[in-house]
Parts: C-alpha cells; sequence; structure tokens
C-alpha cells in the first residue's frame, strides 16, 4: 500500500462489513448443468477456472448488472463489467450510486479476497447472507467514510505501472531481437 500513501500521504484505514458497502447482495438460483441451453449470456458458478464463467446459456434466468463482484461459496472474487446469470452457489454483489466505478469495485473485491482468503471449503460454504457482516479493511476519507476516490485512484496508478512496466519489457525484447537480427 505505499503506492497508495505516496498519492495522498498518511492513509487511515477502517473495517467496514460488506452489507454496509452494497445496495444489493443476491445469490443466485441453481441451474443444473444439464438443464443449461447454450447461448451468449455468461453463466457464473463455484471456481476460478474462467474467473467463475461455467457456460454461456440462453436460459431464462435473473441478468446480473455489470459492474458488480461475485463471490462464490469458496470466497473466490471476481469483478464483472458485463451483465451475467449466475447459480445458486455464487453472490452478486453490487450497488446502484456511481461512487462505486470499476476500479474502486476493483479495490473492494481485492479486500474482499483477501478477507475471505481459506475460509471456505464443501464442507464450510460460504453463502451471501454470510459474508454480510464480514469485514474489509478500506481507506477513509475525513469523514471516516470508505474513500472511493482514493481507491479508484490507487488502482489507476496500479494499472499504469504495470502497463508502463510490460512497455519496457517488450522494448528489451525488440532490441534483444534488433544485437540478433543485425549480426
Amino acid at each position: 500500500m505505499k503506492a497508495l500513501e505516496k498519492m495522498g500521504g498518511a492513509i487511515s484505514w477502517r473495517e467496514f462489513e460488506i452489507g454496509y458497502l452494497f445496495d444489493h447482495v443476491v445469490q443466485g438460483r441453481r441451474l443444473k448443468k444439464d438443464d443449461q441451453i447454450e447461448g451468449e449470456l455468461p453463466f457464473v458458478m463455484s471456481g476460478t477456472t474462467e474467473n467463475g464463467i461455467a457456460n454461456y446459456i440462453s436460459n431464462n434466468v435473473r441478468i446480473f448488472p455489470g459492474n458488480s463482484l461475485t463471490v462464490d461459496i469458496f470466497g473466490n472474487v471476481f469483478y464483472r463489467s458485463y451483465e451475467y446469470g449466475m447459480g445458486d452457489d455464487t453472490g452478486a454483489y453490487w450497488s446502484n450510486d456511481n461512487k462505486m466505478a470499476k476500479y474502486t469495485m476493483l479495490f473492494i473485491g481485492a479486500s474482499m479476497r483477501i478477507s475471505l482468503f481459506g475460509q471456505y471449503d464443501y464442507g464450510h460454504k460460504l453463502r451471501s447472507s454470510k459474508s454480510l457482516g464480514k469485514k474489509i479493511l478500506l481507506p477513509i476519507d475525513e469523514n471516516n467514510q470508505p474513500d472511493y476516490e482514493k481507491m479508484d485512484k490507487y488502482i489507476h496508478a496500479i494499472e499504469k505501472l504495470v502497463i508502463k512496466s510490460v512497455v519496457e519489457w517488450k522494448d528489451k525484447q525488440i532490441e534483444a531481437t534488433r544485437s540478433v537480427v543485425s549480426k
């Protein structure tokens, strides 16, 4: 979090219950694999393969909004920028206001992932209703509330650093291909 501190001096942090952060926390509904009809709607279930997307369906299921997080029974957290359906082993988390944009949601999702990591398995499954009281650590503003702007700026800064390092790596690869081609 040193990059976050460089952005705005000392950072104050506070724990927030997950249920406090979201207007909507909804568990999906069961849709057995045999009942899924091939289509284009991403269908999210538990697991990390393909970020939890188990299939693409055309069934008449509830469609959840983009700019939301999904949390499965194992505590795996993924950001969704697109609409999707989901099974009963996954919950969707979102708010209607605009203060939680993509990068803010990515920050919150990372904090949730850290908080939930390693606590759940087939014998001890996480359900959305059980997650509401779980606490995550977030930076706060002068009113002791989540500092969404700081979270957004932090993820933007990380993205820029990653892009910069990839470009530098690629430039080195291109240059190395030139000590070999020109000989």
